[in-house]
């Protein structure tokens, strides 16, 4: 694959100023690629639903530094997508593993693992992929494309659209072939078997956005939402609680209780000097006062019922 370079060096405009030597890229220090790329494993089965069903979320099977040379030529002749990065006039590469062909196709057609004795991806050809193969992959790597956008997008804006898919032949095809880079390895589970493939990044699309990548998003606290948190205020202050009111408490055996009868008259213990407690859901709240008014009983709130207070006490101090 043989794209815009000159000298086999990238064209990228952010490299003709003076920048900082870059000697490698550290991804250590890079916590927010890696949550971009766990994000785009969780987003690449939704992304290719249009194509065919997939159930469960991609797996990063590993991430690691590279030279562009090193890990192109390994890479030599396997189906490659480009996506372009056009504020950053960068590149990265989509790398099919050579089995993503036939799985792809088998998997839009319904194939499902284990059929003719073995998974869709088992045979391996030499022959060059066919027009409509080539139009699976190439909707794949739409597909994927944006799956890997969206996965960045709470780290950086990068807007990378899907440029070609061709068979790889050009080891300077993301730029010098000493250039670091970083490559990752995705396996996404069809019915038809894994589709597997490497995304490769070089250092002209991570270095302008290594102070993005430092950020960490899974370990700031997230911000509370005022809306939603006077919404839920709103909600819980509408809730209907009953609330209690107790004059006394008496204990009686059960055959003090089998013989009350009509117009009997109970002595109450004067623990409240008649005040009467206020209960929400058994919790003591307040301590009233008993009035009557317009034909109706009535309570005057006085002072909150000290937690502390012993009701054993209190009963002996009065």
């Amino acid at each position: 694959m043989r794209i815009e370079e000159r000298d086999g060096a990238t064209t990228a405009s952010w490299l003709h100023n003076a920048q900082p030597d870059q000697p490698g890229l550290p991804l250590e220090r890079m916590p927010g690629l890696r949550f971009a790329l766990a994000q785009f494993a969780l987003n690449a089965p939704e992304a290719a639903t249009s194509l065919f069903k997939i159930e469960t979320p991609g797996i990063i099977d590993g991430t690691k530094r590279a030279t562009l040379f090193e890990f192109l030529a390994a890479c030599e002749g396997r189906l490659a997508a480009a996506l372009l990065c056009e504020q950053l006039d960068a590149r990265l590469l989509l790398i099919f593993d050579p089995n993503a062909v036939n799985t792809a196709v088998a998997a839009m057609f319904g194939a499902e693992a284990g059929a003719n004795g073995g998974s869709a991806s088992s045979s391996r050809s030499s022959r060059a992929p066919t027009t409509i193969e080539m139009s699976v992959m190439a909707e794949l790597a739409r597909c994927l494309g944006k799956a890997l956008d969206a996965g960045f997008a709470q780290i950086a804006s990068l807007g990378l659209t899907f440029e070609r898919l061709e068979a790889l032949t050009d080891v300077h095809a993301l730029g010098r072939r000493d250039m670091p880079a970083v490559v990752s390895q995705l396996t996404v589970e069809t019915q038809a078997g894994p589709i597997g493939l490497s995304v490769l990044m070089p250092q002209t699309l991570l270095a302008p956005i290594r102070k993005n990548l430092a950020f960490d998003p899974e370990s700031a606290a997230a911000a509370a939402d005022p809306r939603w948190a006077r919404q839920l205020e709103a909600g819980v202050s509408k809730a209907r609680i009953p609330v209690t009111a107790v004059l006394d408490e008496l204990e009686m055996t059960l055959g003090e209780i089998a013989e009350l009868a009509v117009g009997q008259v109970l002595t109450l213990h004067g623990a409240g000097m008649g005040r009467v407690r206020l209960e929400c859901a058994g919790r003591e709240m307040f301590w009233c006062k008993l009035g009557q008014g317009d034909g109706r009983y009535s309570l005057e709130v006085e002072e909150p019922v000290q937690p502390d207070a012993d009701p054993l006490e209190a009963a002996f101090v009065h």
